[in-house]
């Protein structure tokens, strides 16, 4: 099988990995990461087009990557996943139907829209109809051009644009769950979150917020830099106790700043289980089982900890090299990349089928 290499355009970097997935256990063939000029990337969206053409230009000259068979990801509000409850049919005949089966539940135009999905299960109603439950994708045909955009003026041969979400139950599932799996990516501007059942994604959704937030707490409450309030929020990260005292005013700034981070983190954590109760509230199974961690956002001191109990659930990082082979690349690189690795390594394990 040829190498695939799986393309991450985040809001500050961009990040790709190259994996040949024709071994018994997919190699890791090459890892790297340019950095973005501050804005290129708003949330998930393309801003300066220019400038990401020559950041994935500098990453595959700096990497040597390969450019026949490239696999990027979109995450972002301008991409909806709903699951939709349509006739049982064969594949084809359903890729036919989609935009009449789904158009009522999407907030926009089918034909502004580029369609996919993934099958949950069959079931049958009371009146003895054969369904079937899908989770629908549809993503805005103008956002996906952008992307196609700086990869192919990159000189790069896209083979798919894919779901980021479906890229972390790649990367982070490599074996059937039991109960609901709740996958969390932090990332600066954008969290995902999707819940999982055996190999099969149940529930997406894409947060407007990430690490950043808390960096803008501490310039916001302490009136920082951004470089100080980064470093402060990753030296202090937030409170490892529920429960927090009144600000009595003799703190010191580093009580003042985890007191900032924790409320934010508190924030952060209940559009998480938000989202989390409502897949549950509708009989959709249960319990969680476990919560996987990743992103750079996931580093903060303590957040972890404190979602897990939030969801209780235990709660664990993501550890995509525990069912990959590094080949000729060294742990002692790749290893520190881990948290950042789900969404490029799940882009690369893409396959048509």
């Amino acid at each position: 099988m040829a190498v695939n290499v799986g393309l991450d355009i985040g809001s500050s970097s961009v990040r790709a990995v190259a994996i040949d997935a024709g071994k018994s256990q997919p190699v890791l063939r090459k890892v790297g990461e340019v950095q973005l000029p501050e804005g290129a990337v708003a949330a998930g969206e393309i801003i300066d087009g220019a400038a990401i053409v020559d950041a994935i230009k500098e990453l595959w000259r700096k990497h040597r990557l390969p450019k026949k068979r490239v696999v990027v990801g979109v995450a972002n509000q301008r991409v909806v996943v709903r699951q939709v409850d349509v006739p049982l049919m064969g594949e084809a005949e359903l890729r036919d139907a989609l935009p009449f089966q789904v158009q009522e539940y999407m907030p926009m135009s089918v034909e502004e829209a580029i369609l996919d999905h993934v099958g949950i299960d069959e079931f049958t109603t009371p009146e003895g109809e054969p369904m079937q439950a899908i989770l629908a994708v549809a993503a805005h045909r103008s956002m996906v051009q952008d992307f196609l955009d700086v990869t192919t003026s990159a000189g790069l041969n896209v083979i798919a644009v894919d779901l980021q979400a479906f890229a972390l139950v790649r990367s982070l599932i490599p074996q059937p769950v039991s109960g609901i799996a709740v996958l969390v990516d932090i990332g600066a501007e954008i969290t995902q979150v999707v819940l999982v059942s055996g190999l099969t994604p149940r529930f997406v959704r894409i947060i407007q917020t990430g690490g950043s937030a808390f960096t803008d707490t501490l310039i916001e409450g302490l009136n920082l830099e951004f470089a100080a309030a980064e470093q402060l929020k990753r030296r202090i990260g937030i409170s490892v106790d529920d429960d927090v005292s009144a600000a009595s005013g003799d703190e010191t700034e580093d009580e003042v700043a985890q007191s900032l981070l924790t409320a934010e983190a508190g924030r952060f954590i209940e559009e998480i289980r938000g989202s989390v109760n409502f897949f549950l509230s509708q009989g959709e199974g249960g319990p969680v089982s476990k919560v996987i961690v990743a992103g750079n956002g996931a580093r903060l001191p303590h957040l972890a900890n404190r979602l897990g109990r939030a969801l209780d659930a235990p709660v664990e990082p993501a550890r995509v090299l525990s069912h990959l082979s590094t080949g000729k690349l060294s742990d002692e690189v790749v290893a520190p990349l881990q948290p950042v690795l789900p969404v490029p390594v799940g882009l690369a394990l893409w396959s048509p089928e």
